[in-house]
């Protein structure tokens, strides 16, 4: 770091290189997330979910659909404004007032960087980290399997109140 100066800062923001505004373009990771890797905050990239905290869209969650290293923001899926056309166009939302909540670990360069980050912070290796991640992963498909059958059960139901209804 040059100065404390705000103005060098920002000068210094504004004339980076694509290299280090794409490690400038950081989020906080979940607490699941940071108990599971021990990583606080994370480089966003297109396919993460993330959660907005900040702002109109507080609370909204959804993927990231693209990222500005021009502008430094970031387009999430269903975040938009009404332009006075009428049309809708995305919101470029900071980074830093998003939370990421599942990372999209399709590129192994970056699956191996979060757990070589996780071996560092926590120590655990990297075969223990991918058989977390499948634990989670079963935990999750179980749970979204029992929220289907309990959906096709109401459905079910309904249908039966139709019909009695009918007759």
């Amino acid at each position: 770091m040059v100065s404390y100066q705000p103005r060098k800062q920002r000068k210094m923001i504004y004339e980076a290189p694509k290299h280090v505004r794409r490690k400038m373009m950081r989020s906080h990771l979940s607490d699941e997330l940071y108990a599971r890797y021990g990583v606080r905050n994370f480089v966003v990239r297109k396919g993460d979910i993330v959660r907005v905290m900040r702002g109109s869209a507080k609370g909204h969650e959804g993927k990231v659909v693209e990222v500005n290293l021009k502008k430094m923001k970031v387009a999430v899926e269903g975040v938009t404004i009404r332009r006075t056309d009428n049309k809708s166009v995305q919101r470029w939302l900071d980074p830093s007032n998003l939370m990421i909540i599942k990372l999209n670990l399709s590129d192994p360069k970056r699956k191996e960087k979060l757990y070589r980050l996780a071996e560092e912070k926590r120590g655990i290796s990297a075969e223990e980290l991918e058989k977390e991640e499948e634990a989670v992963e079963e935990v999750v498909e179980e749970e979204s399997e029992e929220k289907e059958e309990e959906k096709e059960e109401m459905n079910e139901e309904n249908e039966e109140e139709e019909v009695n209804e009918n007759e």
